[in-house]
């Protein structure tokens, strides 16, 4: 096995410094890819997709529970219809996908669908946030004016989880 090389504390620290403005230059490109993103046109979805739960069947706008957003699915017309699901070779196959969804009263839109490789990035909950059109909500993300009550940055005091709020 190919082992990193032995260095001294001192060059350790001076590559260290190095990759740290190439890690700043990457955080900087991901926000802006992230606003980018947050700017995409989105589409109203106009079917009516029933889901199988723990508390039975639902219906897309069921899924918010009153929330603005959403990320989930499996086992329906829905995967096809957001290319999760394919037809290769005569074949159903599922393959790794996402797809990102916004409520504005009782409608819903599709606003980002991401597959495979796409999710490799995805392992904290920021990183789904940053998939979805109202993003963190924070005051320093792009497009301004999206940062709500509910935004606040990792470890603030603010973060409340699900079970938290009031019904």
């Amino acid at each position: 096995m190919s082992l990193p090389e032995i260095v001294s504390r001192g060059e350790w620290r001076a590559a260290r410094a190095e990759l740290l403005l190439k890690e700043k230059a990457a955080t900087r490109a991901r926000d802006a890819l992230n606003a980018e993103r947050r700017g995409l046109p989105m589409v109203e979805v106009d079917e009516e997709y029933v889901f199988e739960g723990g508390d039975g069947k639902a219906t897309l706008l069921d899924l918010f529970e009153g929330r603005r957003q959403l990320v989930a699915s499996y086992g329906s017309g829905f995967n096809r219809d957001f290319e999760v699901t394919l037809e290769r070779e005569g074949e159903l196959v599922e393959r790794p996908g996402l797809s990102c969804f916004l409520r504005d009263r009782d409608r819903v839109f599709h606003t980002y669908t991401t597959y495979e490789r796409g999710l490799d990035g995805l392992g904290s909950t920021t990183s789904l946030l940053d998939l979805t059109a109202l993003g963190r909500q924070e005051e320093w993300e792009e497009s301004k004016g999206r940062a709500s009550a509910y935004g606040a940055p990792a470890g603030s005091e603010r973060i409340r989880y699900h079970d938290e709020y009031e019904d």
